[in-house]
C-alpha cells in the first residue's frame, strides 16, 4: 500500500470554511489534497488526477454531490474510486440515495474531522497515526 503522502484525496464543497477544514484534516493525515467548489469541477479533476478517494458535499451549486457521484460511478475511469458523501441534510433518504449511487460512506454534518480521517484511512487501507503500526 502506498504511504498517505502519495495518495490524493479530492474534496468538493462550496462552503469555504468546510473546504479548509477538510483540507487541513487530510493534510494532517499526510495526504495530498485537491479541492474544488462544485460537482462539475469535481468530475473534471477526478478524471485527470485520478485520486484514491473523493469526498463530496451533497448541496453544491450547479451539479450537486449526488449528481456528481452518479456520473463518477458511470465513468469507467473513475467508477472504482471510493466516494464519501457529506451532507447537512442528515435525512435517511439522502443517505440511502448516496449509498444506492455508490458512496462507500455517508456522514451527516456536523461530523468529527478525526472520525472522517479515520474512516478515510480505513477505506484506503491505512492505519491511523500512533496506532502501533510502523509508518
Amino acid at each position: 500500500m502506498n504511504p498517505p503522502s502519495t495518495q490524493k484525496i479530492l474534496i468538493a464543497d462550496d462552503e469555504v470554511y468546510m473546504l479548509r477544514l477538510l483540507e487541513m484534516t487530510f493534510k494532517k493525515g499526510g495526504y495530498t489534497v485537491l479541492s474544488c467548489h462544485d460537482g462539475q469541477e469535481a468530475l473534471a479533476m477526478a478524471a485527470t488526477a485520478l485520486p484514491q478517494l473523493i469526498v463530496l458535499d451533497v448541496m453544491m451549486p450547479g451539479l450537486d454531490g449526488l449528481g456528481a457521484l452518479r456520473q463518477l460511478k458511470g465513468n469507467p475511469a473513475t467508477r472504482n474510486i471510493p466516494v464519501v458523501v457529506l451532507s447537512a441534510k442528515g435525512h435517511a433518504l439522502t443517505k440511502v440515495e448516496a449509498e444506492l449511487a455508490g458512496a462507500v460512506l455517508f456522514l451527516a454534518k456536523p461530523f468529527s474531522p478525526n472520525q472522517l480521517l479515520s474512516e478515510a484511512q480505513k477505506i484506503l487501507g491505512q492505519t491511523s497515526p500512533g496506532g502501533g503500526s510502523p509508518s
